[in-house]
């Protein structure tokens, strides 16, 4: 698999998985989670997200995939209802709603977050830092 069929098979998880972790989560309850001293306003500022990722049950890739998908952008929208508050009501997401990984020099991937901030119209990108959970990805045999 190549990487644009990698992106496309991500992103058609990922649209299968957006309402699977449409629900809020309690205020403080993704801190114990994620580091918190950076504000994803960058990819130097990028939120670094530790992989949870429980591939015990995949028995083929596709199931990988899936597990990757639905936890990297569920603690993705833990950080942002933890960080604006409540979905469909403070924030949404608006654009950059698949779930990509970017590889730059430095050998980390990153993931993106588009968001509308409801009471300003603002949209934001939020970067996440997803290596962590690439590389487990890449150890049980799924290359990037």
């Amino acid at each position: 698999m190549n990487i644009k069929q990698l992106i496309i098979a991500l992103s058609f998880l990922f649209l299968t998985a957006q309402s699977a972790f449409a629900e809020e989560s309690g205020i403080g309850a993704f801190n114990k989670f994620i580091n918190n001293d950076t504000n994803g306003s960058s990819f130097e500022q990028a939120v670094v997200l530790p992989d949870i990722c429980d591939y015990s049950k995949c028995k083929i890739k596709d199931c990988l995939i899936n597990v990757f998908v639905k936890t990297v952008f569920g603690q993705e929208l833990k950080y942002v209802s933890d960080n604006y508050g409540q979905r469909g009501k403070d924030w949404d997401i608006a654009g950059f709603d698949e779930v990509d990984s970017y590889v730059f020099d430095d050998d980390k991937h990153y993931d993106d977050l588009g968001i509308e901030v409801m009471g300003t119209g603002k949209n934001i990108v939020l970067h996440f830092d997803v290596t962590a959970s690439v590389n487990a990805l890449e150890q049980q045999g799924f290359n990037f």
